[in-house]
């Protein structure tokens, strides 16, 4: 059996973090395939599979060009599973239906950064014709499946529900690892961090992430801002650091392979996107034990709906009561406790197991061996 995975990019991300945890979980059996739209291969980091091959792909000016080089792509692979990822990829959608893949996949993560408060409707329809051209449709918030549901009609027998999951036995707090990094960044016992990853998109909302903080400063100085990631919002970043009441306050290490050292030194992560469905950067800081603060978006309201393990405000009262909650969150007995809430959540609901065995049932609805069904099962983390 192949699996031609298309993405619009494999970058250090959330979606590529799930999709490198799937592929890792399949047999060596199955061969793979990555073809990424962009050219960037940077998540072959986190490939730990040994039949694995990545494409070359050289995407051309105009649209016409781009289509018959991607369908030329999909017949020279010859899978008979194509799996696409989000927007960017739905192309190979109807490409690998004219090009006869017996099986395609979409699995739908969230919305680029150009549709950060709402959906483009020359974009929504090419959503409704290509997601019923799809064997099953992956989301993985229940926000995504309402929306798909009420906004595209797709049947809910065609949608699968797959949250986002982790290595629970990997992301885990380390407090000789927190001391180094923290020793390394030059921060101090007394220090309150408050953590942020992600790619610098305007769908991450850095203004107001910046302006909690400044606040947040302008109260107590003990607060650091830790900042992990990188992209087209640096100079939101760079504008930070030399800005007079933030300076020193402010810590920017770039895009990390690793993050997750630097979450282990970090007391809270804070989240301030306006738009979210699972982010996979809340779920690892919960995982190492931190409480989360964080605007109520996409699937971030069922995650911490009963306030044990972080707080949420909604966007339009957002920098009143993120301040409110991070200076809230100064008491280390409150940190300690809702940090130990998060870290048992993301264990009982967001293992890596978890999601891989839901994977391994999708596998199974659309045919997959008997015999690749049992490896799959012994493969899965």
């Amino acid at each position: 059996m192949k699996i031609l995975h298309v993405v619009p990019s494999f970058g250090l991300g959330g979606m590529e973090k799930v999709l490198c945890a799937v592929i890792n979980a399949l047999p060596r059996e199955i061969e793979q395939e990555i073809l990424a739209l962009n050219g960037d291969l940077s998540a072959t980091a986190w490939l730990c599979h040994a039949r694995v091959t990545l494409r070359d792909f050289i995407r051309p000016r105009g649209n016409l060009p781009f289509f018959r080089l991607l369908f030329q792509a999909i017949r020279a692979s010859c899978p008979e599973v194509v799996m696409t990822y989000n927007w960017g990829a739905t192309d190979a959608i109807w490409l690998g239906r004219l090009a006869g893949v017996p099986y395609i996949l979409h699995s739908e993560h969230g919305f680029n950064a150009d549709e950060a408060t709402a959906t483009h409707w020359k974009r929504n329809l090419v959503r409704h014709v290509v997601y019923r051209l799809a064997s099953k449709v992956i989301v993985v918030s229940h926000h995504l499946k309402r929306m798909l549901e009420a906004q595209f009609h797709i049947a809910s027998d065609r949608l699968v529900f797959i949250p986002n999951g982790l290595d629970t036995n990997r992301f885990v707090p380390d407090d000789r690892t927190r001391s180094r990094i923290r020793q390394h960044l030059g921060i101090q016992d007394e220090d309150l961090v408050i953590g942020f990853i992600g790619r610098f998109d305007p769908v991450k909302n850095l203004p107001l992430l910046l302006h909690v903080v400044e606040h947040c400063v302008r109260e107590d100085s003990r607060f650091k801002l830790l900042v992990i990631g990188d992209g087209p919002e640096r100079a939101i970043i760079q504008q930070a650091l030399a800005k007079p009441i933030l300076q020193g306050h402010v810590m920017w290490v770039g895009k990390q392979d690793e993050v997750l050292p630097y979450l282990q030194a970090m007391d809270i992560f804070l989240l301030t996107s306006l738009r979210e469905q699972m982010p996979m950067s809340m779920l690892e800081a919960m995982s190492v034990g931190l409480p989360v603060v964080a605007t109520a978006v996409g699937d971030i309201p069922v995650i911490l709906s009963e306030g044990e393990a972080g707080v949420m405000s909604a966007l339009d009262k957002a920098p009143r009561h993120l301040v409110a909650a991070l200076l809230d969150l100064r008491d280390p007995a409150k940190r300690l406790r809702m940090g130990q809430a998060a870290r048992a959540l993301v264990v009982s609901r967001f293992s890596q197991q978890l999601m891989i065995q839901r994977y391994y049932e999708v596998f199974r609805m659309i045919g997959l061996s008997a015999e690749q069904q049992m490896w799959f099962g012994a493969c899965r983390v």
